[in-house]
């Protein structure tokens, strides 16, 4: 019996040693091995950044660290139908003593000086006389794949694309069963390389749907420099709604551009996007709140590149909006009633001083003139304010008021 423990154990210590030094060979391995480089102008998936309207942006003064003038923004190469934001191309040559000259810039490589109203550019001059030249007039020559991301290496950032042509079959045509499936599933905006064209050019662009009708124009682009990214597109679409001045919020891969035409395709009905996300031009809602924007998508049956999770502050909130038995912006009624009820409480909303920023974006919700309130407010003044002005628009047995103060969420909700 002792023979057989003593076996035993010989053979178990002998294993040990064996797979210790098999793991300590594959990690050195794995040390030796080439690491993925990680992507400077990012994809950070998940994350929904800071959007600035591209009409602000361009025409930007562009400085360094070193506060000097490098030049300023002439335009925003974009990738509408994959919601990428390529290139920024930037106006340097009178500063550099080099004459005319504009760049094409990474939209990662910038970062915003809120205080100044500028971009900031981690670069000096003298990088800025070599860097890889855009002209505008010359269009079809650089916007290309291979130009592209030789830009992106001067920077030293690496391209959302793949590089090489052949290792990912692109698919030709945008209206095509496969190309509707990889942007649904979000896939195509993460790896293809599309179609370029300037912002300033999609500004103001015919927006038309299946049926041939004009459904509105481009207002602005909704763009996300630090990422990258066209979280969403404005559309002026109250004359095709019938009431009036009012701006659809629409994902750019939602959209099949057509250039030959310079229109823009959008399957979508008069019925649909009066249900889908939108809001009068002087009553803005959070673009960049994560959940208004999923939305935004799910409402195009896009899915977001993004993660809807937000602040912990705002839990409650959103786990009740992902409730199938609780009304959403997307329930909003389509009656003029009903539409003009929550246009009236929103203005008044808006107009009262001295609301925080999460009272003046509580959602306001009519159906069959019920009024419903949700979202978080920072006081019970609030939370009163707001309920007396749906009051008296909409009368107090017709509002069913779900604010909750800030910091007064339920537990029950938050466990869930």
């Amino acid at each position: 019996m002792n023979t057989k423990y003593i076996m035993l154990t010989s053979v178990a210590v002998v294993s040990m040693l064996t797979l210790s030094a098999f793991a300590a060979e594959n990690d050195v391995d794995r040390r030796d091995a080439p690491r993925p480089q990680t992507r400077l102008h990012s994809d950070r998936l998940g994350h929904l950044g800071k959007g600035d309207k591209a009409s602000g942006v361009i025409g930007m003064t562009v400085k360094n660290a070193q506060n000097e003038k490098l030049g300023k923004v002439d335009e925003l190469v974009v990738d509408l139908e994959n919601g990428r934001i390529v290139e920024v191309i930037v106006s340097v040559g009178g500063l550099l003593g080099v004459g005319d000259k504009t760049v094409a810039v990474p939209p990662g490589a910038f970062t915003r000086d809120e205080n100044d109203k500028a971009l900031r550019l981690a670069t000096d001059k003298e990088k800025l006389k070599s860097a890889p030249a855009f002209e505008l007039s010359r269009w079809q020559e650089y916007s290309t794949r291979a130009h592209v991301a030789e830009t992106y290496r001067y920077y030293g950032h690496e391209v959302y694309f793949s590089d090489a042509p052949e290792a990912r079959p692109e698919v030709k045509d945008s209206k095509s069963p496969e190309n509707s499936r990889l942007r649904k599933n979000g896939n195509i905006a993460s790896t293809q390389f599309g179609q370029m064209e300037r912002a300033s050019k999609l500004t103001g662009m015919t927006v038309k749907n299946k049926q041939d009708e004009k459904v509105g124009k481009v207002d602005n682009l909704i763009v996300d420099l630090a990422n990258g990214r066209i979280p969403h597109v404005l559309v002026s679409s109250g004359g095709f709604l019938g009431i009036g001045d009012e701006l659809s919020v629409v994902p750019p891969t939602a959209f099949h551009y057509d250039a030959a035409q310079s229109v823009l395709h959008l399957d979508t009905t008069k019925e649909a996007l009066m249900k889908a996300p939108h809001f009068k031009s002087s009553e803005w809602p959070n673009l960049d709140d994560p959940v208004y924007s999923a939305e935004v998508y799910r409402a195009y049956r896009v899915e977001p590149y993004f993660s809807a999770r937000v602040e912990s502050d705002n839990t409650a909130r959103n786990v009740r909006d992902r409730q199938d038995s609780r009304l959403t912006p997307l329930d909003q009624g389509s009656s003029k009633a009903d539409v003009e009820t929550t246009r009236r409480i929103r203005q008044e909303i808006l107009d009262r001083e001295g609301l925080s920023v999460n009272a003046r974006n509580v959602k306001v919700i009519t159906v069959n003139g019920r009024v419903t309130l949700r979202g978080p407010v920072s006081s019970e003044a609030e939370k009163q304010g707001i309920a007396d002005i749906a009051n008296r628009i909409a009368q107090r047995e017709n509002v069913d008021n779900q604010l909750e103060v800030k910091g007064q969420l339920t537990p029950a909700a938050t466990d869930k």
